[in-house]
C-alpha cells in the first residue's frame, strides 16, 4: 500500500521535473512514509534515484533497482518522464520492496498502489512456468504477471490497486485501477503533459497545471442526493479526472497519445425468481466458503492486522470469521490479541456499542473504543477535508478517520472493514424499496404484502414507496423550473444555496438515471449501481483517504473479492431480501460466526455520528468559513443574518446538508480556490 505519482513530456520539456516530482511525492508522505524512490527516463538513460526518506538498506541493498544516486542529483535535461513512489511496507517489509521497481533485465518498470491477495497463488502458477523470483513482495508478481500475459494480467489479480508500468520494450506506459476502484487514480492531460497521482492534492502542486472548481461537480455535491459525490471521471478540481474503476490506459511515448479502455464489467442476474428453500441451501453455503476465503486472503501481512467493528453485519460477520480462524490456529499477524475498533456515543438511538460487545466477547477480542465530540470535530476540520481532498458529504467520515487514527496509536497498520456488504447484499432501506416495486411490476402482490408487513408496518411503507415516487418519478417528469422549485422546497437547506447552483444541478440532468437505483427494474440492477459507480465508489474514496492519512492500509473483503462478488450477482435478488429482511443471504452465509442478536437485527446505522447535535453545538464557531467568497454557491448575506434558521434541524438530512455546506467553503478556503 503506496503513494505513486509521476510527470510525462507528450511534447516539449518540464523545467524543474526533479524539484515537481518532489514536491508530489512529499504531499502524499502519509500513504507512504516507510520509504520512497524515483525513475526518472530520457533519451540516454534510465536513472533510479532515491530521497530523503529513501532507507540506508534499500541504498546498499543488491538489488538492480536499488536507488545509487540523490533525486537532487538527477540532470534535469531531457526528461521524458518521471515516476515517484511513497512506501508503506506490509508484504516483503524488506529492502526487496522498494519502489521503482525492475525485472531482472531492466526492461519492465513499475509503481504501485495496493495489495494482490493472491500473489501466493499467481508466484506458484508463474513459478511452474519456469518464472523465478527475487522477492516476496507482491509488486514483483504484478510485474512477472505483465511480462507474462501482457495487459490481460489484470484479469487475473483479486486485489485493490492502481498501477503504472514502463515497458522500455514497447516505449509505452500502461496503466491499471482495479475492478471497483479501491485504489485512487488522478490525473491531468493537456497534450503537453500527462500528469498523475494517488491524490489530488500531489497534483495542485505543480504550477503549470490550470484548475480551479468544476461548477458542475460543486453543483452536484451541494443540490444534489445526499449519498454521491464525483459520481464520474469528473474531479471537484476543474482539469483533473479520475481512472475510472476497471479501466487500463496505456500512453505511446514517441507519439505521446493516451488510450483509456474498460477491461472488467460486473455481470448482475437481473431476472425475477420466487424463492426456493432448496435452492437457498445451496446459495447460503456457497457464500458462506466464499466469504471465508475471502477474509482469509485479506489476512495475508507482515505487519499486524485488525478491523473495525461497527456492530452491525458487515463488519461483525469478518470479526466472526477472523476470531474463528485465529481460535483454530489460522496463521494470521494480530500483533498479539485480535483488535477492533467501535464508535461509540452518549445517545442510545446510535451507540451500537452494545451490539459490538456481543461480538468482542465472542471473539474475546481487544475492544478500543472511540468517542469523539463535536469540539474535537471543530479541531479536525481542516485535517479531515485536506485528508479527503474535496469536501465531506457527512461527519460519519469522520468518525472513521478517528478510527484510523486509533488503529494506528494501537500499533496496527492493516484494518479490515465491511464496505461493500450493503451494496452487494441488499442493506439500505432503498433497496427495499426497489425490490417491492419490481414485485409490483411483476404483479407478485402476495409477496408485495407479506415483504411490507412483515415488520408490522405495512402502512408506514406504502407510505413511504409513495415518498419515494414524490422525490423520484413524479420530479423527474416536471418541467426545469418546477423541478428548480421543487429541490428548493424538498430540502430546505437548499434554500440557502444560490439558485444558479440549483439551476446548474437540474440543467446537468440531476440525478443520472444510469446511476438512480429508484429507476431500476430489479433489486440486482440497484445494487449494481450502487456496487461499480456512485455509493461504494463514494464510500471506498472517503476509506482509502481517512485510512492512508494516518498511513493504514483498509482492506475491504465484500468489495475487492471479485469471486464472491460475482458469485452473489448471480444470485437472484429475492434471496438477499426476505420476508421483509434485507441481506437474508448474508445474515445465513454468516450465521456460523455472528451472535444469535446480531444475525437477527432489523435496525441499520452503520458509521453514524450525532450530526444534527454536532451541527447546532458548533454553530457559532464556524459561521466565519461562510464568507463573500462563496457567493457563487451560496446566498452568504441569508446564512449571516438567520444562522439559527440555517442550522435548524429536523432530522439526519438537514444535519447532512448543513455539514456539506460548511466543508465546501473549509475545502474552498483550505485549497485557496
Amino acid at each position: 500500500m503506496c503513494g505513486i505519482t509521476g510527470i510525462v513530456n507528450l511534447k516539449g520539456n518540464v523545467q524543474d521535473i526533479s524539484v515537481h516530482i518532489r514536491a508530489m511525492t512529499d504531499s502524499i508522505r502519509h500513504r507512504g512514509p516507510d520509504g520512497e524512490g524515483f525513475l526518472f527516463f530520457s533519451d540516454r538513460e534510465i536513472i533510479s534515484a532515491f530521497g530523503e526518506d529513501t532507507p540506508e538498506s534499500v541504498k546498499t541493498a543488491s538489488i538492480n533497482y536499488s536507488p545509487k544516486i540523490s533525486v537532487t542529483s538527477v540532470p534535469a535535461e531531457h526528461v521524458q518522464f518521471v515516476l515517484g513512489h511513497r512506501r508503506l511496507s506490509i508484504i516483503d517489509v524488506s529492502a526487496a520492496g522498494h519502489q521503482p521497481m525492475c525485472d531482472p533485465d531492466k526492461k519492465i518498470w513499475i509503481v504501485y498502489n495496493g495489495e494482490i491477495y493472491n500473489h501466493i497463488e499467481l508466484r506458484e502458477e508463474l513459478s511452474k512456468k519456469g518464472i523465478s523470483f527475487r522477492t516476496n513482495t507482491d509488486t514483483e508478481v504484478i510485474l512477472q504477471s505483465y511480462l507474462h500475459w501482457g495487459e490481460d494480467c489484470v484479469n487475473h489479480f483479486n486485489g485493490m490497486w492502481a498501477f503504472v508500468i514502463f515497458d522500455s520494450r514497447k516505449n509505452i506506459l500502461f496503466g491499471s485501477r482495479d475492478r471497483v476502484g479501491v485504489k485512487p487514480f488522478y490525473y491531468y492531460t493537456d497534450g503537453n503533459i500527462f500528469a498523475f497521482a494517488s491524490e489530488q492534492k500531489a497534483l495542485l502542486k505543480l504550477p503549470f497545471i490550470k484548475t480551479g472548481i468544476n461548477h458542475k461537480v460543486a453543483a452536484d455535491f451541494l443540490a444534489g442526493d445526499i449519498y454521491f459525490i464525483e459520481r464520474g471521471e469528473e474531479s471537484m478540481f476543474k482539469n483533473i479526472f479520475e481512472l475510472m474503476p476497471a479501466q487500463n490506459f496505456r500512453i505511446d511515448l514517441k507519439t505521446g497519445t493516451f488510450q483509456r479502455w474498460n477491461y472488467y464489467e460486473l455481470k448482475a442476474n437481473t431476472s425475477f425468481s420466487s424463492f426456493d428453500e432448496k435452492q437457498f441451501s445451496k446459495y447460503r453455503d456457497e457464500t458462506e466458503q466464499l466469504l471465508v476465503d475471502a477474509v482469509k486472503l485479506r489476512l495475508r501481512s507482515d505487519v499486524p492486522v485488525g478491523s473495525c467493528l461497527s456492530g452491525g453485519i458487515d463488519s461483525s460477520a469478518i470479526v466472526g470469521i477472523m476470531g474463528k480462524l485465529a481460535g483454530e490456529g489460522y496463521q494470521v499477524n494480530l500483533g498479539g490479541k485480535l483488535k477492533v475498533f467501535t464508535l461509540t456515543f452518549d445517545d442510545p438511538a446510535i451507540d451500537e456499542s452494545k451490539w459490538a460487545k456481543l461480538v468482542v466477547d465472542q471473539t474475546q477480542a481487544e475492544w478500543y473504543r472511540e468517542s469523539p465530540t463535536s469540539d474535537d470535530l471543530m479541531r479536525d476540520l481542516n485535517d479531515l477535508n485536506y485528508a479527503q481532498d474535496i469536501p465531506v458529504v457527512s461527519t460519519g467520515t469522520y468518525g472513521q478517520f478517528r478510527l484510523m487514527r486509533r488503529a494506528k496509536e494501537a500499533g496496527i497498520k492493516v484494518i479490515l472493514d465491511g464496505q461493500g456488504g450493503d451494496e452487494v447484499f441488499g442493506g439500505y432501506t432503498s433497496h427495499s424499496l426497489v425490490f417491492w416495486k419490481e414485485l409490483l411490476r411483476k404483479m407478485k402482490l402476495g409477496q408485495l404484502y407479506s415483504e411490507t408487513s412483515a415488520d408490522g408496518k405495512f402502512i408506514s411503507n406504502i407510505k413511504l414507496l409513495g415518498r419515494d415516487f414524490s422525490k423520484n418519478e413524479f420530479s423527474a417528469l416536471l418541467p426545469n423550473f418546477l423541478q428548480e422549485s421543487f429541490y428548493s422546497s424538498y430540502f430546505k437547506q437548499n434554500d440557502f444555496l444560490n439558485r444558479d447552483v440549483i439551476h446548474e444541478y437540474v440543467r446537468s440532468g440531476g440525478m443520472d438515471s444510469a446511476l438512480d437505483i429508484s429507476c431500476s427494474s430489479s433489486l440486482n440492477e440497484a445494487l449494481r449501481k450502487d456496487f461499480t459507480n456512485s455509493r461504494l465508489k463514494m464510500y471506498l474514496k472517503y476509506e482509502d483517504r481517512s485510512s492512508m492519512w494516518h498511513s493504514i492500509e483498509a482492506r475491504t473483503p465484500f468489495a475487492d473479492d471479485h469471486t464472491l462478488v460475482e458469485h452473489a450477482f448471480s444470485i437472484p435478488g429475492s434471496y438477499k431480501i426476505h420476508n421483509g429482511i434485507n441481506k437474508h443471504l448474508l445474515r445465513e452465509a454468516a450465521r456460523s460466526y455472528l451472535p444469535k442478536e446480531i444475525r437477527e437485527r432489523k435496525d441499520k446505522l452503520g458509521f453514524v455520528s450525532p450530526i444534527d447535535t454536532w451541527m447546532h453545538e458548533i454553530k457559532d464557531k464556524c459561521l466565519d468559513y461562510f464568507d463573500d467568497s462563496l457567493n457563487d454557491y451560496m446566498n452568504v448575506k441569508k446564512i449571516k443574518n438567520d444562522p439559527e434558521k440555517f442550522f435548524r434541524m429536523s432530522g439526519h438530512a438537514d444535519g447532512v446538508r448543513v455539514f456539506r455546506m460548511l466543508s465546501f467553503a473549509v475545502w474552498k478556503k483550505l485549497f485557496d480556490l
